[in-house]
């Protein structure tokens, strides 16, 4: 007698090996969804922390923005750079660490190309010195963000809004951003109201 001999086919192989390679793949898009959804959510939270704390800190150091006449070091100024791009200039009574000494201190944003970016954005660089040490105590401008597509700058006062502002305090600041998240710009805007006691005289 002859004994049949059990095993599979070439096309039972073949269909098993299809629906595992099908199996696989599946589980394979699932996981990659997953994946960019996570980096998308993460990139998205950065962008919008970073742009949460530019707002509370430059709104901190324009509300305590403090400007006396009889005194040449202090100032509030906001002009444009050669590029074209926003330059805010103001002494402040928010100081920090950087200031060295606490008290009064001299802050100075300006929005420029970002040597480091691929895709052409810009990078906001931030500097402060002591009003009272300027000479010995003055610090290199560092890049405080990255990934700013655009920033504009309004000052508000006596009914008007104006682009750029040399003289006394304004009454208000508006700072627009336009920061990248996932190859999108996202805008954000804020107004900061000066308080004038203690302030300009």
């Amino acid at each position: 007698m002859r004994h049949r001999e059990s095993g599979f086919t070439l096309i039972e192989i073949t269909i098993a090996v299809a629906i595992t390679a099908t199996v696989l793949m599946t589980i394979y898009g699932i996981f990659s969804a997953v994946s960019s959804a996570k980096q998308r959510v993460e990139a998205e939270s950065a962008g919008y922390h970073q742009a949460r704390v530019l707002f509370d800190r430059m709104g901190r150091e324009i509300r305590g923005a403090y400007l006396k006449s009889a005194n040449p070091s202090t100032l509030f100024t906001g002009e444009k750079n050669d590029s074209g791009q926003p330059v805010l200039t103001l002494s402040t009574t928010a100081s920090t660490p950087l200031g060295g000494t606490g008290g009064i201190v001299v802050v100075r944003y300006e929005l420029r190309p970002d040597p480091d970016s691929k895709n052409q954005d810009n990078a906001l660089y931030r500097s402060e010195y002591p009003i009272f040490f300027p000479e010995d105590s003055r610090l290199q401008s560092y890049k405080l963000a990255s990934g700013i597509r655009d920033m504009r700058l309004r000052y508000y006062s006596d009914g008007n809004w104006q682009e750029e502002w040399q003289q006394g305090l304004p009454q208000m600041v508006e700072l627009s951003l336009t920061i990248r998240m996932n190859d999108k710009d996202v805008p954000f805007v804020s107004a900061f109201e000066i308080p004038m006691k203690g302030g300009q005289k």
